[in-house]
């Protein structure tokens, strides 16, 4: 008995000690002073929109070797791309993607978001790239079959500091992308997918980035990243660090309500950075962001340290390794080729042949039709054949770079047709050609004085053609703005003519605007069709390609435009402009006319409106000028060859 109140006591005297801890250590956990993170500076370096192009060629592409060698050079950096870099030139499309990928983890890179044109290979290419990836590929309102398709955002840790990085692709994806390749694949409101995410990681970062291949206003996107950021309330805003954007081809280093926005361009012109200074106290986290462009020279300039260089020299075997065995391919000749095919960009402001007719739009477009007009033959059909390329196909010209001819390559064809397209053959009424067309059309007038088309936002849908030719008035309305369209043969066709058939090849990007047409068969890979007609057409003339390109299958209704304009050609040596020097200039390949610079070493020449190719002989490549587009008629992208004044 004794023993037991004994224990009892003892018992209660324990619990009542161990008791008093609890609540002495209890004290000490809340009375302990606050001990906040050091101040650190983080920097995040971006990219977006390369397009293939990760090559410095020593004056305009920073490359993917720089790029990394300042990341290393930088403590607590980050490298960031905003999409689009996996399609376009030939380093990304003979691996649909898989080289870029390839180059991109030796560099470093911590994370991307997918761009549109990430979708151009189809969602499997895209997800066997993901998972190649030694980094995460973001896009929070990218669904497929209802689930997420990509992750939507990482959170990365610098300096002790927490950054959550959302990914966001633009919604006109799902109808600037190739449908076939988007079997179950949504795109959600990039606003709300924003917001939805950036509540899902809010606890978890000290400050949230967003990364948006969505653009400014220029890119013709129902969502821009001006608008997204100007949706969030002050407290989503309060926590938003920065926009990493892409899309819109455009430099942008600006601030939305307090919110740094950075976009470099296109095709590696520029090197995004953004600093975010952290500090903390008992009150919470604060940072304060800058957002800045770096160009090639500012680059090129960017002091590189010892990690730096290791970095840059390990990134630099990666990708040699990489083009070695991709030019043993792409450097295969196809032809030797006496003027250019003129088409894609020119002048790195937008696609040519979504504006107007170009040459390599008729060469292409031909080269659809001869193989359709096979292909009818073996299947005895009897239809007029018919041939249509989208503007945004067409990603580069066919150029020479020598009067006397230029070799073309596979390479040269790939670089053009970069989007993995087949083309197909379709039967198809002339009602659904005019809406193919019309489509086509986002051009709403002609300035009065210029002639000029009002081009900000040109379609990639513009249709280039063979077979037929068709009148549009700029002027006219939504859907009304083809006057007619007539078949070589003649024959006028009827807008509300549903009935009769015509046999049409184009590719299965195009197919899906004919969606009561029959596809007929398959014709092969677009770039494959394209090298087939120009060995074709070359061989008949010892190897050599020659085609004139007339500009009279797309023709203007109540045209504004003068009957003449004028281009002022600067004539300059080691830079600089010459006077009285005595020049032989060549206008679409006729005969030399001798001309002589002014005092301050320019000539001027007038020209009939319309499409033309020049050449100064000794002093400059072939020039294009369009008085309808602009191209070489006035001065465009900052930093890019200025067609109308010859170097």
């Amino acid at each position: 008995m004794k023993k037991s109140i004994v224990c009892a006591i003892s018992s209660a005297l324990a619990s009542i000690f161990t008791f008093g801890i609890c609540v002495c250590a209890c004290a000490a956990e809340r009375e302990a002073p606050f001990t906040p993170r050091e101040n650190a500076e983080i920097t995040i370096f971006t990219t977006n929109d390369m397009h293939g192009s990760l090559i410095d060629d020593g004056e305009k592409v920073i490359g993917i070797v720089r790029a990394a060698e300042i990341k290393a050079s930088t403590p607590d950096s980050v490298l960031v791309d905003a999409g689009d870099a996996t399609q376009g030139a030939s380093f990304a499309s003979i691996s649909r993607g898989a080289d870029v990928i390839s180059a991109m983890n030796a560099a470093g890179y911590d994370l991307m978001a997918a761009g549109n044109h990430e979708f151009d290979y189809g969602a499997d290419v895209l997800g066997d790239n993901a998972d190649r990836a030694d980094f995460p590929i973001l896009a929070a309102n990218v669904k497929k079959d209802g689930l997420p398709f990509l992750q939507s955002s990482v959170v990365i840790e610098r300096a002790d500091y927490k950054i959550g990085f959302i990914g966001l692709t633009t919604v006109s994806t799902a109808t600037s992308t190739n449908p076939t390749l988007l079997q179950g694949i949504t795109f959600e409101d990039e606003i709300t997918a924003a917001k939805s995410e950036m509540a899902a990681i809010k606890d978890d970062a000290d400050a949230i980035v967003l990364v948006c291949h969505m653009g400014d206003n220029s890119a013709a996107v129902s969502c821009t990243s001006e608008k997204l950021i100007k949706s969030l309330s002050d407290d989503e805003k309060s926590k938003i660090a920065a926009v990493i954007d892409g899309h819109s081809h455009t430099v942008e280093k600006t601030s939305v309500d307090g919110v740094p926005v950075v976009q470099t361009g296109v095709n590696f012109a520029n090197l995004g950075k953004i600093t975010i200074n952290f500090n903390e106290s008992g009150e919470g986290v604060n940072f304060e962001a800058h957002g800045d462009v770096l160009n090639y020279t500012e680059t090129a300039n960017y002091t590189i340290t010892e990690e730096g260089e290791a970095k840059g020299e390990e990134v630099s075997a990666v990708v040699s390794a990489i083009t070695e065995r991709q030019n043993e391919v792409l450097n295969e000749q196809l032809c030797e080729l006496k003027s250019p095919l003129w088409g894609g960009y020119i002048c790195y402001d937008y696609v040519e042949s979504r504006a107007v007719e170009t040459a390599y739009g008729d060469f292409v477009t031909d080269a659809f039709k001869y193989y359709a007009g096979q292909f009818a033959a073996n299947e005895e059909l009897d239809f007029p054949v018919i041939a249509v390329e989208n503007g945004g196909g067409i990603s580069q010209s066919l150029p020479t770079w020598h009067y006397n001819g230029t070799k073309v390559t596979r390479g040269d064809v790939l670089n053009a047709f970069n989007h993995g397209n087949m083309v197909e053959v379709l039967k198809v009424s002339p009602s659904e050609l005019y809406a193919a067309i019309e489509k086509g059309l986002a051009t709403t007038g002609q300035d009065e004085t210029t002639g000029r088309l009002i081009i900000n936002r040109v379609s990639g849908s513009f249709i280039q053609c063979s077979g037929f030719s068709y009148i549009y008035d700029p002027a006219g309305g939504d859907g009304s703005r083809v006057t007619e369209v007539k078949l070589d043969n003649g024959d006028v066709l009827d807008r509300a003519d549903t009935e009769n058939k015509l046999l049409l090849a184009t590719n299965n990007y195009v197919s899906a605007s004919f969606a009561q047409g029959e596809k007929l068969g398959e014709l092969g890979g677009e770039d494959i069709i394209v090298e087939d007609y120009i060995l074709f057409v070359s061989q008949q003339n010892g190897g050599v390609l020659e085609y004139n390109c007339d500009y009279d299958r797309i023709k203007i209704a109540n045209d504004k435009s003068p009957q003449t304009y004028e281009v002022r050609l600067s004539v300059g040596e080691g830079g600089s402009p010459v006077a009285n020097r005595s020049v032989n200039l060549f206008i679409d390949g006729g005969e030399a006319i001798q001309l002589t610079t002014d005092g301050e070493g320019y000539i001027t020449v007038t020209l009939d409106k319309g499409a033309h190719t020049l050449f100064l002989e000794g002093f400059s490549d072939f020039v294009y000028v369009n008085n309808y587009s602009g191209t070489g008629t006035f001065n465009k992208t900052e930093g890019y060859y200025q067609f109308g004044f010859i170097k």
